[in-house]
Parts: C-alpha cells; sequence; structure tokens
C-alpha cells in the first residue's frame, strides 16, 4: 500500500510548467474497458507518464475478482511508470454508503468514489436546479466518507448525462467541502473540458486535486495531461 499523503497533489502546485505526469482514472478490459492492463500501462509508458491508478469499476461483489486484477497490476508496475491498485465504486444511498466490499477497499492504494446514478432512480422528471442540488448533495455525502481518496467526476452527472452545466457557486461549495475533508477534487478528461478553471479554483481553497482521464482504452490514456498542456482531444 502507498500512502496517499504521497500520490494526491494540491492544486496550488500545478501549473502549466508543472503539469504531474500522471493519470489516476483508467478502466480496463476486467470491467467496462477495451483493453488489457498490460496494454494500458504501455500506453502510460509510451505517453511518459510516471504513475497511474488502475480505477476498475467496483461493486460489493466484486470482491471475488479483486485479487487476480491486483495480481495482474502488481505484475506490470515497473521503473519506468508506476502502477497502482484502486477501484471506482458508487454511492448507493442519501445515507452514504457506498458499493464497495471492505476487502476490496483493503486491497486499493487508491479508492474512487462517483455519483453514477441518482439513488432508487427509475425516471428522473426533476428540474435542472433540482438535479443539482442532488448530485451536489450525493459529491458532499462521498466527500465526507474517511474511505474515500477521490471525488471521481465531480458534477459529472449534470455534465454528461443533463448536459447542464451548475454554477459557479455550487462547484465552490462542493470544492470547498472537499477541501474540508481531504479528498481530492478529480479533474477528468472526459468531463471537464476546461480543467484550468476548475483548478483555479480548487487553488482558492487550497484543495487537493486528482487528474484523470477516465481513460477505457488504450488512444485515450494520458489525455488529461494532453488537456492540461491545451491539446486538443478526439
Amino acid at each position: 500500500m502507498t500512502s496517499t499523503d504521497d500520490l494526491l497533489f494540491k492544486a496550488r502546485h500545478i501549473s502549466q510548467n508543472r503539469i504531474p505526469k500522471v493519470d489516476y482514472h483508467l478502466h480496463t478490459s476486467w470491467t467496462d474497458g477495451n483493453d488489457t492492463v498490460e496494454a494500458m500501462y504501455n500506453a502510460a509508458v509510451a505517453a511518459g507518464l510516471e504513475r497511474i491508478v488502475f480505477s476498475e469499476h467496483v461493486r460489493k461483489t466484486s470482491a471475488e475478482w479483486f485479487p487476480d486484477f491486483s495480481a495482474e497490476v502488481k505484475s506490470v508496475s515497473g521503473g519506468h511508470c508506476q502502477a497502482l491498485i484502486g477501484a471506482e465504486c458508487k454511492i448507493i444511498d442519501f445515507d452514504g454508503t457506498l458499493d464497495i466490499a471492505a476487502e476490496t477497499a483493503r486491497s486499493c492504494d487508491i479508492i474512487i468514489a462517483s455519483v453514477h446514478r441518482f439513488p432508487n432512480e427509475t425516471s428522473v422528471t426533476l428540474s435542472q436546479e433540482e438535479l443539482i442540488d442532488i448530485e451536489l448533495r450525493l459529491a458532499c455525502l462521498i466527500a465526507e466518507n474517511p474511505m474515500v481518496d477521490i471525488l471521481g467526476h465531480p458534477f459529472g452527472m449534470c455534465y454528461r448525462r443533463f448536459n447542464i452545466e451548475p454554477a459557479e457557486t455550487k462547484i465552490r461549495q462542493l470544492i470547498e467541502k472537499c477541501a474540508e475533508t481531504g479528498v481530492a477534487f478529480e479533474i477528468n478528461a472526459q468531463y471537464h473540458r476546461v480543467p484550468w478553471k476548475l483548478l483555479s479554483l480548487c487553488m482558492e481553497y487550497n484543495a487537493l486535486v486528482s487528474l484523470g482521464s477516465d481513460a477505457h482504452t488504450v488512444g485515450t490514456v494520458g489525455n488529461i495531461v494532453q488537456l492540461l498542456k491545451g491539446k486538443e482531444l478526439l
């Protein structure tokens, strides 16, 4: 296990001249990714990354296969690029319960928790403001959970599923919560197309941040670094 104190970054320590060569959000063919652990690792090395996190989607039922996944990650990590064992789990209720088994959590170097669906969701007939407030409430519950290291793709449901841009006051509220609890606010290449705006807000609150591509293919590994460098992504 690696201490998260050595893995996460203060937003104030990141600049155009100091972009960490990392990608903390990768998915493989163990879940919904297209490519193997080895292929994703080789892509990270080719992209010049120094550290990556294999943040496979997990549920409580994933405890059966997770040890084999962990062993595979350990087998590829080498001198060119450090590969860490991670998991991305979802929040499942308004009590803040996460869908991850205790034994899985103990195996991880990094735990990402995300809002993927609303609890007990069947159909969504809510106003934009209600959607934003529900996602904010769930994300704050994630940030309050001591098990969590990273809040995955903050406001991702609003951005991608509902095509809503939350007001800056709401984003600030969530960043402030993360800063208070010490959970890293993820800057995600798939969801956050204007990353420096979010980073500047995180800097104001001296918040921790994590950088992730949410890569599901070898071609998107390291996209977050390219986005921060101002390069257009496919």
